[in-house]
């Protein structure tokens, strides 16, 4: 049946690719799947448990899920999958949760010493770097950023140059102008009223 079925050289094919996988833009999950299969595949004289681990491992992109394995250095072959599944999991779930921002802590006067607050050492060091003061995207004035803000005037486009600033700052010169005409009219009615 195999011989029917099977492609020629097969399970040749499939030691040389085992031997020779990469991870390259695949997550571990899909390496991992493509490694077991291959594996599956060689059956008449079997690749010891090993070499196995140590073709996973050296397949591995470099980073901290091949670092990890190397240091916990795993028996077998599904031991080393599960370990480099759990720490690619890990790592994604350390992503996810340092991006999320953080609510601006309430301030809160004592008497006493005040402890150093370290919360604000990355934003002063940011403006540093750039060179310009912070300025919040949310009420326009600087000093805290948006998630910081508590302000409870919303103005449509904090920043220069956005198209919701230009308007609020076109609108206002046009009130300006008006109120500039309403009190020269007004003056001229006031001197023509002294006069007579």
């Amino acid at each position: 049946l195999r011989q029917a079925f099977e492609p020629p050289q097969n399970e040749f094919r499939s030691r040389a690719e085992f031997l020779d996988l990469q991870q390259g833009k695949h997550d571990v999950h899909a390496y991992a799947q493509r490694a077991r299969y291959l594996v599956l595949n060689i059956v008449t004289n079997p690749i010891d448990e090993a070499t196995k681990v140590v073709t996973f491992m050296k397949g591995l992109k470099d980073g901290p899920v091949k670092t990890y394995l190397f240091r916990e250095y795993p028996s077998t072959l599904e031991a080393a999958i599960t370990l480099a599944m759990q720490e690619e999991f890990s790592l994604k779930q350390a992503n996810l949760h340092a991006n999320v921002p953080r609510m601006a802590r309430p301030v809160i006067r004592a008497e006493g010493p005040e402890p150093m607050d370290l919360s604000n050492a990355s934003a002063v060091g940011r403006q540093q770097r750039t060179g310009g003061p912070i300025r919040c995207y949310r009420c326009g004035n600087t000093g805290h950023f948006a998630r910081e803000c508590t302000s409870t005037v919303h103005f449509a486009g904090g920043r220069r140059g956005d198209a919701g600033h230009r308007r609020v700052q076109s609108k206002n010169a046009r009130n300006q102008k008006a109120r500039g005409a309403l009190l020269v009219v007004q003056s001229r009615v006031s001197t023509t009223d002294t006069r007579q």
